[in-house]
């Protein structure tokens, strides 16, 4: 087995834990949304907490994506992903200020939230094919 070999199912992996925090990420943000009074504040920190440790595995995802033999546009979802979660994760920041508040910053969180998610299934579907391949 060769080194590249053995690379990619620790990549795999890697990556496995960002897409489960970024799915935990999503199912909290949706619960604290939908959370009555005496929920919504446990969970906006669980879902905060999540979000950062997701960032802080994001800034490790370039050398995770380099195990794979994928096309460009891997990278290119990888960089979209990235980038869109920074934007929800800095939207999601402000809108938590008390005066900063206010339904643009919700609904450019969510905007960018659902671009994170188009990004990361793409990204998925290209990493799927260079494993099977």
């Amino acid at each position: 087995m060769t080194c590249k070999e053995r690379e990619v199912p620790v990549a795999l992996s890697k990556l496995g834990v960002i897409v489960w925090l970024f799915i935990a990420v999503l199912v909290s943000g949706f619960s604290e949304a939908l959370a009555g009074r005496l929920l919504h504040m446990p969970l906006a920190i669980l879902h905060k907490i999540l979000a950062v440790l997701c960032l802080i595995l994001l800034f490790r995802i370039p050398g995770t994506i380099r195990a794979f033999q994928g096309p460009p546009v891997l990278t290119a979802m990888a960089v979209i992903f990235g980038f869109a979660y920074l934007a929800a994760f800095f939207t999601g920041a402000v809108q938590s200020i008390p005066a900063c508040a206010s339904s643009l910053w919700l609904n450019l969180h969510r905007v960018a939230a659902g671009i994170a998610v188009i990004a990361c299934a793409v990204a998925a579907r290209f990493i799927a094919m260079a494993v099977r391949s």
